[in-house]
């Protein structure tokens, strides 16, 4: 087992988890997705056994030069600020995430591995959902080479369920060549071939507001908005 995390301590564990992308120090955001939120670290609380993300309508100049309408929260396994050795990274493996999703629109909440290396390639979306759809499962592998498509599918959960409010839990079975996708115990997808990475990555989870994907938040999405996570499990293969 290389991480069990059931976030039952009243702090995040730093040894194990970043609230910020690499590449920033005083927050985050990632700005090629045009995202409306600032992510910092007073947005990230555990309490009552789990890892809560929570978005507000807050309005702050960030460290980048630029204004945000919203701040949230993200935890990643990967670098700290500025530096090169991500503080849990893997390749082939099981990783699994029992959480808890909110509702409205322009929320997007995402549960992703990027790589060791600090590329922004390959990269496996375990779980993506658009606050205004949360009875679809989004799952995408972007592959290494940037000139080849991204691969995705969309998973529909039966009987016009809902992944928000309740508890659930996602898993990837990431092997040589294949990628299985697996949610509340069933696999919903499974991806074979050449692209599917072969080098060390590590995990992020975040809560994200607005951008081109989910479309920005309107006057029915209500905030303060979190995504919890009860437990991150990640074994190795045998």
């Amino acid at each position: 087992m290389l991480l069990d995390e059931g976030f039952d301590e009243n702090t995040l564990d730093a040894s194990l988890w970043n609230t910020c992308h690499w590449w920033q120090d005083d927050g985050c955001t990632i700005a090629t997705n045009n995202e409306l939120e600032w992510y910092l670290p007073h947005q990230v609380k555990v309490s009552e056994g789990a890892l809560h993300l929570t978005a507000e309508r807050s309005a702050i100049s960030a460290s980048d030069g630029k204004d945000y309408r919203f701040t949230s929260g993200m935890v990643t396994t990967g670098p700290p600020a500025h530096q090169r050795a991500p503080k849990l990274a893997f390749t082939y493996g099981k990783v699994e995430v029992r959480f808890r999703l909110p509702a409205g629109r322009g929320l997007w909440p995402a549960i992703w591995l990027l790589p060791a290396s600090e590329n922004s390639r390959p990269e496996i979306d375990m779980l993506e959902v658009t606050g205004e759809d949360t009875g679809r499962l989004r799952m995408h592998l972007h592959p290494k080479d940037d000139s080849a498509p991204s691969i995705g599918k969309d998973y529909l959960l039966p009987g016009g369920a809902s992944l928000a409010g309740g508890w659930h839990t996602i898993d990837l079975d990431w092997s040589p060549g294949r990628l299985d996708f697996i949610l509340d115990g069933k696999r919903v997808w499974r991806l074979d071939g050449k692209e599917v990475p072969d080098e060390p990555m590590y995990l992020v989870m975040n809560l994200a507001v607005g951008g081109e994907y989910p479309g920005d938040p309107d006057q029915s999405t209500q905030f303060p908005a979190t995504m919890s996570i009860d437990h991150v499990r990640i074994r190795r293969n045998d």
